[in-house]
Parts: structure tokens; C-alpha cells; sequence
């Protein structure tokens, strides 16, 4: 029994003495080449100074799980992978997050924004901080109304509004397209959310369930189309009856009369002020030219039945 055992011990000395040989200590093992993958723009020297890694060390000797766990935390980063390819490369490949919006203070405004100073969001609400003026994320939606103080580089922002904001931002690309394209959502009110398009229209919508109101806002449009209307304003907020304005189209420009259609006034006859009247009896209305129309009107409002249901 005593010669078993020492002859077991024997073998696992030497297989792991081998083993210890052939990788662990075998040159030919030794890490040479490191290769980073990113679908961004983090630059390579970040993520080497992340991993703690060091050119020579034994490919095997590399924790794979800590390296991607180190460069999960930075803030960019949202997904990473680290394979050994052997003898003597490492392959880093990383998901970068997508921003889907900037955040800025309650008293921020889409045209005086300074995006040297802002930050982004990812869907998930992680704040980013972009190099740069990152002309490429310009067109993005502002959120306004984001306290200040909640505003952590790769932390996630925990407010409801900014949590609606980002749900609305991205069901409104699934459900509209290009129909609507936001470029503020204000969420300085606890309970809705203001939102202005690319064509200045400004739409209320509830915090909760944003694919119902945005298919509300959908048959809108689809009216607005069809009947050559400019929306407004509307509050998707309300099911029915939903309160909707447009824009009154502009009065079409003045013609001027023929002299046969001119009135028929005596120069000698009237004062100055006169020749801009037809000739009425007292107590009536003066009369305009048919040429001439009233362009200051209130803008069109109405309830839009049509969405009823």
C-alpha cells in the first residue's frame, strides 16, 4: 500500500512538472501579441492600462475572467470578450455602448446647448462622457430637466422621467420612424412628458405605456398628411377627445384689383382715409375689397374625434 501511494504521488509530481514544463514554463507560451477589437472609438491604449497586462507573461498564467471583468468597468464598455489564440496572442473584442441621447439641467435649451460640456446616455441610462464635441452624436434628442446631482460617469441614471424618456426615444423609432423624429423631451414635470420634434411640433405623453400614445400620435399624423394640416401641439395623455392644435395655414398673398373692380369713390367727395372704403350707409360694416383678407387669425384648435376609441 505504502509503494502505491508513493507510486501515485510519483505521477502526479511529474505530470505536473511536465505540465509546469511544456506551458507554464515553455517560452514559446510567452504573450506577444495583444489584439483589441471595438465596434467604438476606444482607443487601444486605454484598454491595455485597464487589463494590467504586461507583454511576456504566460499565456496561461492570465486570469481571462478578471481581464473581462476589468475592462467591463469602464464606462464605454458594455460587453467584453478575452480568448487566448495560441502560442502567444490574446484577442480582446468589445462591445461599446450606443448613445441614444445627451441629458442637460432644467435650464438647458436645444438652441444654446453647449455639448462640450454634456453628457450622453446609453438605452440603458448609463451616462457616457463622449470626446470631444462628437459632431457625429449632434442630431441625437436632448433630455432636459436631469438633476445634476444624479449624473455619474458609467453609473446609471435612476430617475422615472429619464427612464420614460429613453423608452419613449426608443419605441418612437420602432413604431413611427422618420415620421417623428424628437429633438427635446422636457421632464421637468414629475408626471408627463413634453416633447418637440424636428418640425417644432410640441406633444405631451404620459410616463407610462409611450406605444399606445404613439400609435395615437401615428393616426394624427396620418390625418395631417391627408389633409395637408401642421400639427401643432396635442396632449397624447388623454385616450379619447384628444386635445390637438394646428397651425393655420398662411393667408395666400394679395392681389391687386383691376382698375374696373377699384371702388368707385369721388376723390373730391372723400378724405384720404376714405379711398381705402367701398361706400356704405351709415351704421354698416365697411365692406373689403375682395383682394383684401384678415391675416390676423387665432390658430385653429379642436378636439380630434377622430382618434376617439
Amino acid at each position: 500500500m505504502i509503494i502505491l501511494f508513493s507510486l501515485v504521488g510519483g505521477i502526479v509530481f511529474g505530470a505536473h512538472r511536465a505540465l509546469k514544463m511544456v506551458f507554464f514554463a515553455n517560452p514559446a507560451y510567452a504573450l506577444r501579441i495583444v489584439e483589441v477589437n471595438t465596434d467604438g472609438e476606444l482607443p487601444r491604449d486605454g484598454v491595455l492600462r485597464a487589463t494590467s497586462i504586461s507583454e511576456g507573461i504566460n499565456i496561461f498564467s492570465i486570469n481571462l475572467a478578471a481581464i473581462e471583468d476589468r475592462i467591463r468597468g469602464l464606462p464605454q464598455v458594455e460587453e467584453a470578450n478575452v480568448n487566448r489564440v495560441l502560442p502567444d496572442k490574446l484577442r480582446i473584442t468589445i462591445h461599446e455602448r450606443s448613445p441614444v441621447a445627451w441629458i442637460a439641467s432644467a435650464d438647458a435649451n436645444k438652441a444654446g446647448f453647449n455639448y462640450d460640456a454634456a453628457y450622453l446616455v446609453d438605452q440603458r441610462g448609463i451616462v457616457l462622457k463622449p470626446k470631444a464635441s462628437a459632431p457625429e452624436y449632434m442630431t441625437l434628442p436632448v433630455i432636459i430637466g436631469v438633476d445634476p446631482a444624479s449624473v455619474v460617469v458609467g453609473q446609471a441614471i435612476d430617475q422615472d422621467a429619464v427612464k420614460a424618456a429613453l423608452e419613449l426615444i426608443r419605441d418612437c423609432g420602432e413604431v413611427l420612424q422618420s415620421r417623428f423624429q424628437i429633438s427635446t423631451i422636457n421632464i421637468a414635470k414629475d408626471y408627463a412628458l413634453l416633447v418637440t420634434d424636428k418640425q417644432g411640433s410640441t406633444v405631451t405623453f404620459g410616463l407610462d405605456e409611450p406605444v399606445p400614445q404613439l400609435r395615437r400620435l401615428g393616426l394624427l399624423l396620418s390625418y395631417c398628411e391627408q389633409n395637408s394640416r401642421d400639427l401643432q401641439s396635442a396632449n397624447l395623455m388623454a385616450e379619447r377627445n384628444i386635445p390637438v392644435v394646428f397651425h393655420e395655414p398662411p393667408p395666400p398673398a394679395d392681389v391687386p384689383l383691376p382698375a374696373e373692380a377699384q371702388p368707385a369713390v369721388s376723390p373730391s367727395a372723400a378724405s384720404p382715409a376714405d379711398h381705402a372704403l367701398s361706400p356704405n350707409r351709415q351704421g354698416r360694416k365697411p365692406v373689403r375689397a375682395s383682394g383684401q383678407k384678415n391675416t390676423h387669425k387665432k390658430t385653429n384648435s379642436a378636439q380630434a374625434n377622430l382618434l376617439n376609441g
